[in-house]
């Protein structure tokens, strides 16, 4: 009992675990003063370099408006201007005031429709393309309402007998929509091999007036080894003869039919065409009885060719009106047409004519003379007969004698 008060009165007993510091070794106070510095080394460097730290920019609101209604606020860093100007700046000369424009100038040129006037003079050819485009092999082409082999070759660059001479001569008597026209890259003609003919590629150039049939050869349109001109090709190649000439085109001139299909009118749009009249027919004689049959009527021929000298009479092949009297550009030259109810007959390539416009003939009447106008390679009479302007074969008509 003695014991426990003694202890109760002597105090708080303090205990550590490392005993008193000064039992503590040397080297470990040492480090703990060390450690010490070191923490109030870095405190200071914090303090300074926030002292002496730049200033923080604020950025200053700056409105950036598309309208004046609806502004949007956008922030642009503050631009620092230098105090003093530089040398380059001091010489340099103010900068001219640009030109501006408002959202609302803007949107008021934009709803402005462009001016017609500063579109005249252009003209545009839809065809420029066409025309310009380099063509080596050949092309297609389909018809539409409205075309004509002569405005097609025109599109293309080409003449009109060499889109003739790469299709069916069909196609340049009537074209139709829908029809497929065969498009040369350059005038010339085609030619379908017919080994039966036992014509080398050197003939066959002589056939078209080509030359050189290496012309023919060496043309990328048709795809030929290197080969001579004595190499007969296989049956059914086609070729394409660059500036080859194939037979000489007569070409369909446009008519004018009533209601139950009689031709009125020859060539409408000619100054030689005789106006819509109607009438004739009597009988058929033969138009140039003492000429030579030189060439039939077939698929690509929509006539006969009967020579004669220059200067041989022609008589009408029967009796009506004079539908067309003069000069015809569609290959016939200086051309009589005549009406004969729902028949036709023409008569091209005359050297001089004997009748005109207003005149009724009579079958055996003199209507002209025999000459080579026109696409004519000599003096002869290219005839035609046409019933509601459909080609017929003179030769098998009763009466014309051929």
């Amino acid at each position: 009992m003695r014991r426990r008060r003694s202890q109760r009165q002597s105090g708080p007993i303090q205990v550590s675990p490392y005993g008193s510091s000064k039992s503590l070794p040397r080297w470990r106070r040492l480090l703990g003063w060390f450690c010490l510095l070191l923490a109030i080394g870095l405190s200071l460097s914090a303090v300074y370099l926030v002292l002496t730290a730049p200033p923080v920019t604020v950025a200053s609101p700056v409105a950036v408006t598309d309208d004046a209604r609806n502004p949007t606020l956008t922030l642009l860093p503050e631009t620092v201007i230098a105090a003093e100007p530089t040398i380059a700046m001091q010489d340099a000369e103010p900068a001219a005031e640009q030109p501006t424009i408002s959202a609302a100038q803007i949107l008021e040129l934009l709803a402005t429709p462009p001016d017609p006037s500063a579109a005249e003079g252009l003209n545009y050819d839809p065809f420029t393309l066409i025309t310009n485009r380099a063509r080596s092999k050949m092309t297609s082409y389909v018809a539409q309402r409205g075309d004509t082999i002569a405005g097609i070759a025109n599109r293309y660059g080409l003449k009109k007998e060499s889109i003739a001479w790469c299709n069916d001569y069909r196609l340049a008597l009537v074209l139709r929509p829908g029809d497929i026209v065969n498009i040369p890259p350059s005038d010339g003609a085609c030619h379908t091999v017919i080994r039966t003919q036992s014509k080398d590629i050197r003939a066959i150039a002589e056939q078209y007036k080509v030359d050189d049939p290496y012309a023919i050869i060496d043309s990328p349109a048709n795809e030929l080894p290197d080969i001579a001109p004595e190499t007969l090709l296989p049956s059914g190649t086609r070729l394409f003869i660059p500036g080859g000439e194939g037979e000489i085109i007569t070409w369909n001139a446009p008519v004018q039919q009533d209601g139950a299909g009689n031709v009125v009118a020859f060539d409408p749009g000619s100054p030689f065409s005789c106006g819509a009249r109607s009438g004739g027919g009597t009988r058929w004689v033969n138009p140039l009885p003492n000429g030579t049959y030189v060439r039939g009527y077939y698929a690509g021929h929509s006539g006969i060719d009967i020579s004669a000298p220059t200067g041989t009479p022609i008589y009408a092949a029967n009796g009506g009106p004079i539908l067309y009297a003069g000069w015809n550009n569609w290959g016939y030259g200086t051309t009589v047409v005549i009406g004969h109810g729902p028949w036709s007959t023409l008569y091209g390539h005359m050297s001089s004519r004997a009748v005109g416009c207003g005149q009724v003939v009579g079958a055996g009447q003199i209507i002209g003379y025999v000459g080579s106008t026109g696409n004519s390679s000599g003096p002869h009479l290219h005839f035609e007969i046409r019933y509601r302007n459909q080609p017929q074969d003179p030769a098998s008509t009763s009466g014309i004698g051929w």
